[in-house]
């Protein structure tokens, strides 16, 4: 039953409380029980009439709540998406679910293709590192920084450093090129 609804049987109830008290002040002599009846029904129904206010209230209070995180969560999604550097949100078995602007043009793949594919497969080298970073944050590890090479959707080969970090049931990655110091050898 709807908060509507219960408005609406509620002020029913009250109407036919206010009839049966009219009708015992009616007759000659109500009797001593239905004069309690009637005062215990009439306080069981204003105390449900103050409940019946509380939930309104609590709703409104929900309401307002729910449209301030969606506000917050408005906000910060931008503040994501518009993160210079690549970000990505991934279930511990690296399937993406969260990609920023950045990471769609590093991996070269429309978003709306990159959420439910798995990381890994854009990582061409270190494989067995990539797994271990991605077990570790999930397990709650510390963060870690890990290097991959990567290989973008058409393009060639990039090298990248990665800062990986996991918590409620996800992988976060903050991706960078590299760019390849004189001892690094690069393919």
């Amino acid at each position: 039953m709807g908060l509507d609804s219960l408005e609406l049987h509620l002020a029913s109830a009250l109407q036919r409380f206010s009839n049966l008290q009219r009708r015992a002040e009616g007759h000659r002599e109500p009797s001593p029980l239905v004069n309690k009846l009637l005062a215990e029904l009439g306080t069981a129904l204003q105390e449900l009439r103050v409940a019946h206010e509380q939930l309104r209230e609590n709703r409104a209070r929900i309401q307002q709540l729910q449209a301030e995180l969606h506000r917050q969560y408005d906000k910060y999604g931008q503040l994501f998406d518009e993160m210079p550097g690549a970000c990505v949100v991934t279930t511990p078995d690296s399937t993406i679910l969260e990609t920023n602007k950045a990471a769609v043009q590093m991996l070269n793949v429309s978003q709306r293709f990159l959420l439910g594919k798995t990381l890994s497969v854009f990582v061409c080298e270190e494989r067995p590192q990539f797994l271990a970073a991605c077990a570790h944050a999930s397990a709650g590890g510390p963060a870690s920084d890990v290097t991959l090479k990567l290989r973008p959707r058409e393009r060639a080969p990039i090298s990248a450093t990665a800062r990986v970090t996991g918590g409620d049931n996800t992988v976060r990655w903050v991706i960078r090129p590299r760019h390849p110091g004189p001892d690094d050898a690069f393919m």
